[in-house]
């Protein structure tokens, strides 16, 4: 016979939430966003990648297209989607989904190009070469510290997301495509009468 699991709170309590650990995130969270919002923009000329593919940027800067486009490269590895494309698909979901979405991917954006220093790196992430930025972000998903795990986690599903709606990766997912691009139906004009 099973037995029914605990659910009183008091028993199942979580470490996370107990307040020396709120505090600490919340500090630490608070100190690398203050950070950011520190950090230059960047100049174009040194983020040109969406100048160069011909893509009007939306809600992101050069900078971030560019940081975007360098974490899809590393993460999507050989698969046949086009990091331009998924930056761009990115690009374009920000822009409708606006803020506090937009806000808090532009930051995680930032984090990711200048904080390079604690994988052991002093260039910045765009400028690290595709093996190093993938071993960067797999520390960041493996990172003590819940605000690089989290961020880690939003850029990698944002990334495998506007990859893998791509149509050149449906043969590595099986994906048929929608039905409307299998099915042909014919359009059939209906007669109603007349309208009284």
């Amino acid at each position: 016979m099973s037995q029914q699991p605990d659910l009183d709170p008091r028993h199942t309590a979580q470490p996370w939430l107990d307040r020396r650990g709120f505090l600490r995130t919340v500090a630490g969270g608070t100190a690398a966003i203050a950070a950011v919002s520190l950090l230059p923009a960047g100049c174009a000329r040194d983020y040109p990648q969406a100048k160069s593919a011909g893509i009007e940027l939306n809600s992101l800067t050069d900078k971030e297209f560019a940081i975007v486009r360098a974490a899809a490269e590393a993460l999507l590895g050989n698969a046949p989607a086009s990091a331009d494309r998924v930056a761009a698909g990115i690009d374009r979901e920000l822009a409708l989904a606006g803020d506090p979405m937009r806000t808090d991917f532009k930051t995680v954006l930032g984090l990711l190009e200048h904080l390079t220093i604690l994988g052991g790196h002093v260039r910045r992430f765009t400028a690290l070469g595709i093996e190093d930025r993938l071993a960067y972000l797999r520390g960041w998903s493996r990172s003590r510290f819940k605000l690089r795990r989290a961020a880690f986690q939003a850029v990698k599903s944002f990334v495998f997301y506007f990859a893998y709606i791509q149509p050149e990766t449906r043969p590595l997912t099986g994906f048929a495509g929608p039905w409307p691009e299998r099915l042909k139906i014919a359009a059939t004009p209906v007669d109603f009468g007349p309208i009284a």
